[in-house]
């Protein structure tokens, strides 16, 4: 979500309307004492209930994912509904269906009545408006897929590099980008480089999804024997990032779950074929055999004979790579998001008045963004 929330910052949606950004994440301590999380979550709710007793009313744009956070957003969401303001509930998360499914009875209800106070649900990709459709029925969707900004120097560092002379003796080069843990397919790649059989390297680039897996990694590359396959860079961000994408010869995100991972719609911005999990909606964006290579997840085999085949063949990276970035630029880039949000703002705003009877201006409405 930060990632998102980052790239629409930067985009024109800032220019068209008046956002002011909310962070809702962990702010305290690490060990806090439970009163100091409680009361720093009231003093955000009651900066909440502020926001929207301003005249014109703003619309409320909550970006959330599972797990308690997603009670805590709907807390937020209440408050901005009892205010009268149009509020959009943006889902985010990976495995979010089965976060869903895993809820006791009381919780789902609790969820299901929270969606449908929602003036809309935006959700990823058509496959997930599908998913939660049945589990939440009666709630109002929109479909706002993730957008990613054009790479720096774009026409010069699309990552398709010419297949002129013998490149037989060039070590293929791909890149894992994203935060180090089981969801993200850790494990899977560390056991498809043992079964591999064509030279190439991976570089993980990113931090610890969970305490401490960045050094068990490390660890278990080299008891593996693995240090000539895998190599473990720590986080990248701004420029370091885009050189890493710009020189690398391909992508690959074994994970176990994702909601729509704008790592790989980076990567296939900057036109490198991926080596992608069919999860969430990756299937939906990633054509197989023409943007990369989308497989099962969990399969380390497949995994490996996927890079081992991206390795040897110049000219199937090329035309995938090609092909990644043109989907990209037509279809996920932050200016179709930034469009697609703005008209959504347009359609919740109110008409005439606010909840007070306030005359709301003709100039959009600012937005409140968690």
């Amino acid at each position: 979500m930060a990632s998102v929330l980052a790239a629409l910052e930067d985009s024109s949606l800032a220019e068209r309307f008046d956002l002011r950004f909310f962070d809702t994440g962990k702010t305290t301590p690490p060990g806090r004492p439970l009163w100091l999380g409680v009361a720093t979550r009231l003093r955000l709710m009651a900066a909440w209930w502020r926001v929207f007793g301003a005249a014109p009313v703003p619309v409320a744009h909550i970006h959330t994912c599972g797990g308690l956070s997603f009670f805590l957003d709907g807390l937020l969401l209440l408050l901005s509904r009892a205010r009268g303001a149009p509020t959009l509930l943006h889902v985010h998360g990976a495995g979010f269906d089965a976060y869903l499914d895993r809820l006791s009875a009381p919780a789902a209800l609790l969820a299901r009545l929270i969606a449908r106070r929602a003036t809309c649900v935006i959700v990823l990709s058509p496959g997930w408006r599908r998913s939660l459709e049945t589990r939440w029925p009666g709630a109002r969707f929109a479909v706002v897929a993730n957008g990613v900004a054009p790479p720096p120097c774009h026409a010069a560092s699309t990552g398709v590099q010419p297949i002129t002379g013998d490149t037989r003796d060039v070590l293929p080069r791909f890149l894992f980008l994203g935060n180090f843990g089981r969801r993200k397919g850790v494990p899977v790649l560390l056991e498809a480089a043992r079964l591999a059989r064509d030279p190439w390297v991976v570089e993980l680039a990113g931090g610890d999804e969970e305490p401490g897996y960045g050094a068990w990694l490390t660890g278990e590359i080299v008891r593996r024997g693995c240090a000539h396959r895998l190599r473990v860079l720590g986080p990248l961000v701004g420029a370091e990032k885009s050189a890493a994408l710009a020189s690398a010869q391909g992508f690959v995100l074994p994970s176990l779950a994702e909601g729509l991972p704008m790592a790989m719609l980076e990567a296939m911005a900057a036109g490198l074929p991926v080596a992608v999990s069919a999860v969430g909606a990756v299937p939906e964006v990633v054509r197989q055999e023409i943007d990369g290579l989308v497989l099962p997840p969990g399969d380390p085999a497949a995994l490996a004979a996927a890079l081992d085949r991206l390795a040897r063949e110049p000219a199937l990276r090329s035309r995938m790579g090609g092909s990644a970035a043109a989907r990209c630029r037509d279809l996920f880039g932050i200016e179709r998001m930034a469009d697609a949000l703005a008209g959504i703002y347009a359609e919740c705003a109110p008409p005439a008045g606010n909840a007070d009877g306030a005359p709301v201006p003709a100039n959009p409405p600012p937005s409140a963004r968690v």
